[in-house]
């Protein structure tokens, strides 16, 4: 802490008052800089009225050496206009003159409390940057060697095809063509999420078609996922719109669709029905998969959790589709749940606020 004050019995009143933190004093704005400058100060203590400098200048001037710096004004003084200066200079908090003790060590411990969480929140925010940076070069990094893998595949394909050799031979590319092509969806998928997730560019809200946006989003998937052997129902004859970003909410449609062919039985069926409700609309997913174990159905929106039916360790994707769509959801004011029954499929209803006509 640094109290600045001319007033030596108020230095030391504060010193006393706070005297579980180290308590540094300052009896000019010139002598507070020099200390702030050469200490580890975490809070600043100041009066307005002093001589060679008011605190209103000290505290403008702090703010410039440090913009998070945690300053909390001191004053006998009830002009407003004294208050709105500060306030101008982002002072943090004030405290009246004459000084009650408890009053003091509150102001001190809220304004501490504030900063922590802001340290918390600046300490997030530069991990996902961080997170996203690091998610960004990655799938960059590996989008090239899986082209040129893909290419070398595609000589050594057309090579044993002249020479007609044995049918292992055959049938080992044709598997190490499927696992680079899974890996480059992983890629891709990967560099997605770290887009739609971590947005570089603030996110525009606007009108979108529901039934417009669920077709694109369940065409997009079943042509990716490649689940010829599933047929795919859709009625989106209840027409919606919805105010979002398109391309979150696509991404997290897309999500929840894809969930649904992964799991899907052979020759089995997903269904998606668009339904109206009086304030919100329905987006109803059903596949007649394996189902989803009851105790682990608490842990479904989790990151990174994956059902695993067959205890393979093989299951597609990073186990983050379902928690990005809830993530998503929310942020719309919508919400989403999931029901699901062993041997008899699943099914996740998603529920958003509509329009107003």
């Amino acid at each position: 802490m640094l109290v600045v004050d001319d007033e030596q019995v108020i230095r030391d009143l504060c010193g006393h008052a706070l005297k579980e933190y180290r308590v540094l004093q300052a009896g000019s704005m010139r002598e507070a800089l020099d200390l702030y400058q050469s200490e580890r100060i975490d809070l600043v203590l100041t009066d307005v009225m002093m001589p060679g400098g008011s605190g209103l200048e000290l505290l403008r001037q702090l703010k410039q050496l440090d913009p998070g710096a945690l300053v909390i004004v001191m004053t006998g003084f009830g002009d407003k206009e004294v208050i709105l200066s500060a306030l101008k200079e982002d002072a943090d908090d004030f405290i009246n003159k004459p000084l009650q003790i408890l009053q003091l060590r509150t102001t001190v411990q809220k304004a501490l409390g504030k900063k922590a969480l802001k340290d918390e929140i600046a300490t997030l925010k530069r991990l996902d940057s961080l997170k996203g940076s690091f998610l960004a070069l990655i799938s960059h990094k590996l989008k090239t060697p899986i082209t040129s893998l893909s290419l070398a595949l595609e000589e050594l394909q057309r090579y044993a095809a002249q020479f007609s050799p044995e049918a292992e031979c055959h049938e080992r590319l044709r598997s190490m063509r499927e696992d680079l092509q899974f890996l480059s969806r992983l890629v891709a998928s990967l560099l997605r999420f770290n887009q739609v997730m971590l947005p570089t560019t603030p996110v525009a809200l606007s009108s979108c078609d529901l039934a417009e946006l669920v077709r694109a989003a369940a065409e997009a998937v079943q042509w990716s996922a490649g689940r010829s052997d599933v047929k795919l129902s859709i009625d989106l004859s209840a027409a919606s719109r919805v105010a979002c970003d398109r391309e979150r909410l696509l991404f997290a449609l897309q999500q929840v669709i894809d969930n649904a062919f992964k799991f899907a039985e052979r020759n089995g069926t997903v269904t998606i029905t668009l339904l109206r409700r009086p304030d919100h609309a329905e987006i109803v997913v059903q596949d007649t998969g394996c189902g989803i174990p009851p105790e682990e159905m608490p842990k479904v929106f989790e990151r990174f959790y994956q059902v695993d039916p067959d205890a393979t360790g093989q299951v597609p994707g990073f186990g983050l589709g379902l928690f990005c769509a809830r993530e998503i959801i929310r942020q719309y004011g919508g919400s989403i749940s999931i029901s699901s029954e062993q041997g008899q499929g699943t099914t996740v209803t998603i529920s958003l606020k509509t329009e107003e006509e």
